[in-house]
């Protein structure tokens, strides 16, 4: 068992003093907050804020590979960040970099949300009503690394049951859609079926 902070840098997002807006084309930075990082990703669909910080983001961007953890909320879940664009996160998210020669950052993002992660979260949360944890407390997490072969296997297969998940999803979410539908067209009386 190794510590987390053994094998990773971790850093706070940014602080903002004031309200969080999206301005648009005039902004400079994308923002991802607390509320978007859930167990499953960020939703396929998902459109951050465009902000322009009080202090220069540049030192703040968040580079392919990194993950992101809520470090208060109902959950502490993580996500890795692989997009195409710059972007930011607050200070009640930290930023884990990993090293590359000892752990496979999707493994550790699986391992994270796994029930072992929070097993970890929960012994931990300072909290009486908003769960929080701090980033010192976190790089303080106890993780078996097996070798960099099997935290491959198990990133693999975390990424396909989350692929086939929000495939699930989405049929579920239509077949919702549809029946709404039929039920509505039958209750107004908007259907040619008499029977």
């Amino acid at each position: 068992m190794k510590k987390l902070k053994d094998f990773t840098t971790i850093r706070l997002g940014m602080a903002f003093k004031s309200a969080i807006k999206d301005v648009g084309d005039k902004g400079i930075v994308s923002l991802i907050q607390a509320k978007d990082i859930q167990p499953e990703g960020l939703e396929s669909s998902f459109s951050p804020p465009v902000v322009t910080p009080e202090s220069n983001p540049s030192n703040h961007i968040i580079r392919k590979g990194e993950i992101l953890i809520r470090l208060r909320g109902p959950v502490f879940s993580s996500i890795v960040f692989n997009e195409d664009y710059d972007a930011v996160t607050t200070n009640q998210v930290a930023v884990i970099t990993c090293d590359p020669s000892k752990v496979n950052p999707n493994y550790l993002n699986w391992y994270l949300n796994s029930k072992h992660g929070k097993r970890f979260f929960q012994s931990k949360n300072e909290g009486s009503n908003i769960n929080k944890i701090s980033s010192k407390a976190l790089g303080e997490m106890k993780i078996n690394l097996p070798s960099l072969e099997e935290q491959q296997k198990i990133a693999d297969i975390q990424s396909n049951w989350l692929k086939q998940r929000e495939i699930y999803q989405r049929l579920i979410s239509t077949g919702d859609i549809m029946n709404q539908g039929i039920c509505d067209a039958i209750y107004t009386g908007k259907t040619n079926d008499k029977h």
